[in-house]
């Protein structure tokens, strides 16, 4: 028979198997994965405010900032990989969403997060008032995230913690930006970032490339402030979302809408005609004289509903927006594009903060009306950016796309009107193209335009791709009206970026001759004008005096491109060259035909107040198009000023209209019937050395004339129109060295 185990050991063997799931419920509960949460849970969960973050410290809470609510539900959707605000101020933006999205993915799911703002000290404010008191006022942060500690790298800018990472960059250090991998990446006020770093785009695109390496699992989350329509980086951003509108429904009819400043009313502001029919002294007293307000009363102003004009107060505004924000699955917003992107539009009108009464915002429209109304508009950009979150639209400063095209003249691509004289050849170098213009200089600076294109093929290496066609391409001449070919007499080619400046300069080397010089030519880092449109080129090739190679070397010229584009574009309504009509010196002129993308990209940047200093403007791209062909326009320029053709005499143009003429006559059209084309080549070429002979003689003169040996010429005809100028099939090409040579000479910085 079994022994009978004894009492006392059955009870010490039920409490060792209790012990051990007891062990084993700890262990599984501390490898468990947490239960799943979502950003807006855990904020509502596990968000404390301190005294340092708010006057209401204590609990977050999504009642104070209900419009905040949507967007942070989708920081949370797992098929969500950018979203994208444009904001105002007073939204509580970055504490409501920035700092609950860090807080997150430091304790419920640990992540490596980048954090991108405009410059070093922008990071270094956030981490010290909003990042800082947010840990030391959330139990759960603190216990993670040792704000004392230097060990391991950890530092104002960069804080590490169990299982990952958070680190603040600044958008103008390029080792930053590349550098600085992440699941989540931040960038806060887009507008105010880098728009190129070391050459190689945006922050904004830098950044967003480094999140891919934790695709689909990334997501990036881009907010701030817009400034000019134009040029802003936040409009461009919001453009491929799906655009979303918070609609506030009406306590009184129910019907939903978008709040609008224009539905904000300020008595006094626009009185009636029966009101301003009142005596000035009943007019007084109903509606006051005030100094900066007028007779507007904003200390009364109140929203109205659009569908049933019923008032809001206040207090019913905020409460509206509160019952909307309640309603899932959107929480109040509504998509108005197809994207697979949110973006949420926010103005402080969305806004319960006790700084964003309508008393307070309609106060702030007034005093920055009455400085607009005196010519200072700083005030009220200011509100529309700030305040509303909307674009400031510079208009009135360049002309408009369609009034460009309206002025085309009726000439073909490739001829030229009897006024330009001397065709000169720009391009602009992209990665996968060239863009090109040819402009034909006349008196005065008086241009005309005869070809605009695109040469497509890889350009980062020498001698291939792209650069063959443009080996052809600067073969070709034009006609000009009196029937004559002019070859291009320079060319000027882009070799600002790094990667594609060595093709470029391999080009130089191989085509730079007397005949016909070939500039690397490149933009200042100036965007203000200080820098002069024409400097003394710098030696890029060493020991140039040594061997006939090296004094054959590339010189880099530095554009003064802001300066060019003041003078091309101007920046007021009276300014620039863009905008004169007619004939005469500083005329612009363009053939109808011409890529409709000329225009767009003619006016492709804006010069609009610099971030840091609002009293000075500075030139911006436009984010709604390219610039290739301004760029090209200002090359022109410094190839006027680098042959000296802005200072050429009368004498000087004189010589090389009588040699176009002399050389039209050898292509008369008796000639080519007779003697067949062969006979008009051989023209051509005998003409250009002709015209080059005289050229050299006229810009060699010591800038006095010779009374002795005037120079006579006849009155050339009218420009042609595209009927008089016959078309051009196939390029004509010059016979050796016959070309209108201006830059060989010493005094024009050439090699005799």
């Amino acid at each position: 028979m079994n022994a009978r185990v004894p009492d006392h050991l059955l009870i010490d063997d039920v409490r060792a198997q209790a012990a051990l799931d007891a062990m084993f419920d700890r262990v599984w509960a501390e490898l468990a994965p947490p239960p799943h949460m979502t950003p807006l849970e855990w904020a509502e969960t596990f968000r404390e405010m301190g005294e340092e973050e708010t006057s209401k410290p204590g609990k977050y809470s999504m009642e104070e900032t209900p419009a905040l609510r949507g967007i942070l539900v989708e920081t949370g959707n797992p098929n969500v990989r950018k979203i994208c605000s444009q904001k105002s101020a007073q939204v509580g933006y970055t504490a409501g969403i920035v700092c609950n999205v860090i807080g997150y993915h430091i304790h419920w799911r640990p992540s490596v997060q980048v954090v991108m703002f405009p410059r070093e000290k922008s990071s270094k404010d956030f981490a010290a008032e909003k990042f800082e008191p947010m840990v030391r006022a959330t139990p759960v942060l603190a216990e993670r995230v040792n704000l004392k500690s230097r060990s391991a790298g950890n530092g104002t800018t960069r804080r590490s913690f169990r299982g990952g990472l958070l680190k603040f960059v600044a958008s103008n250090s390029p080792s930053d930006v590349k550098s600085s991998s992440g699941r989540i990446g931040i960038v806060e006020e887009p507008d105010d970032t880098n728009t190129n770093v070391a050459g190689q785009g945006n922050a904004i695109a830098l950044l967003a490339e480094r999140t891919k390496t934790y695709a689909p699992d990334d997501l990036q989350l881009i907010g701030g402030t817009p400034t000019a329509k134009a040029t802003s980086l936040i409009v461009k951003e919001m453009r491929s979302t799906d655009q979303r509108y918070f609609m506030v429904p009406c306590h009184s009819c129910g019907e939903t809408h978008a709040l609008e400043w224009d539905n904000v009313i300020i008595p006094g502001l626009k009185l009636s005609d029966d009101e301003l029919e009142l005596p000035a002294a009943e007019l007084d007293v109903k509606w006051p004289q005030r100094e900066v307000y007028g007779r507007a009363r904003w200390e009364d102003a109140y929203y109205t509903c659009p569908h049933c004009g019923t008032i809001w107060s206040d207090d019913e505004r905020i409460a509206n927006i509160k019952r909307a924000s309640l309603v899932p699955p959107m929480y109040g917003w509504v998509p108005t594009a197809e994207s697979t992107t949110p973006g949420f539009y926010l103005s402080e009108l969305l806004s319960t903060f006790e700084g964003s009464r309508l008393p307070v915002l309609a106060m702030k429209y007034l005093t920055a009306k009455h400085e607009f109304d005196q010519g200072d508009p700083e005030k009220m950009i200011t509100f529309w950016n700030s305040s509303l979150g909307l674009p400031w639209e510079y208009r009135g400063e360049l002309p408009e796309e369609d009034e460009l095209r309206e002025r085309a003249e009726p000439y073909a691509e490739w001829t030229c009107p009897a006024g330009g004289l001397v065709a000169l050849m720009t391009v602009d170098v992209q990665h996968d193209r060239l863009a090109v213009t040819v402009w034909v200089a006349g008196r005065g600076e008086e241009c005309w335009l005869t070809f605009w294109g695109e040469l497509s093929g890889r350009t980062v290496l020498s001698h291939q791709g792209a650069w063959g066609q443009l080996e052809e391409l600067m073969q070709h001449t034009v006609r000009h009206a009196s029937g004559a070919e002019m070859s291009i007499a320079a060319i000027a080619i882009d070799c600002g970026d790094g990667q594609t400046s060595d093709a470029v300069y391999d080009f130089v080397r191989k085509h730079d001759s007397r005949r016909r010089p070939v500039y690397a030519v490149k933009g200042a880092s100036d965007r203000v004008g200080r820098v002069e449109i024409w400097t003394t080129p710098k030696a890029i090739d060493p020991n140039r005096k040594s061997t006939k190679a090296d004094r054959a070397g590339v010189k880099v010229s530095i554009v003064g491109s802001a300066k060019a584009k003041d003078l091309i574009l101007g920046s007021t309504k009276e300014g620039g060259r863009v905008r004169l009509v007619g004939k005469g010196p500083a005329r612009m002129h363009w053939y109808k035909g011409v890529r409709d993308d000329f225009f767009e990209q003619l006016l492709g940047e804006m010069k609009i107040p610099g971030l840091f200093n609002k009293r000075i403007r500075e030139w911006t791209e436009r984010t709604d198009r390219r610039n290739e062909v301004l760029d090209c326009t200002v090359y022109f320029v410094w190839l006027c000023r680098q042959l000296r053709l802005n200072v050429f005499k009368p004498t000087q143009w004189e010589a090389i209209e009588f040699k176009l003429r002399q050389a039209s006559l050898l292509v008369a059209e008796e000639l080519v019937t007779e003697f067949g084309e062969d006979s008009r080549e051989a023209s051509v070429a005998a003409a250009d050395e002709a015209t080059t002979a005289v050229v050299r003689a006229a810009t060699e003169e010591s800038g006095q004339e010779d009374p002795a040996q005037p120079v006579h010429t006849h009155a050339l005809p009218e420009p042609a129109l595209a009927a008089d100028v016959p078309p051009r099939s196939e390029p004509v090409r010059s016979m050796g060295g016959g070309r209108i040579s201006l830059g060989k000479m010493s005094r024009f910085g050439g090699r005799r």
